[in-house]
């Protein structure tokens, strides 16, 4: 157990060295970080999850209601 959570660790580091590596490149050949945030309103990501948790809440009440009787 020791050896896997040794290596989800190595793994998860190795993906932050990899997107600070890119930042730092991308800050270097002159990056605009104007577009990083049209693209991510456009995408409106945060946006997309509350509303999948809001669906989630409302699915859960609905069967908390239907088990309960409420």
């Amino acid at each position: 157990m020791q050896k896997m959570w040794r290596v989800v660790i190595s793994i998860v580091l190795i993906m932050i060295l990899i997107g600070i590596v890119g930042i730092a490149v991308g800050f270097l050949t002159g990056a605009d970080t104007a577009r990083i945030y049209q693209t991510a309103e456009n995408n409106n990501l945060v946006n997309l999850v509350m509303r999948y948790y809001e669906w989630i809440v409302q699915v859960f009440n609905t069967y908390k209601a239907a088990l309960l009787g409420a």
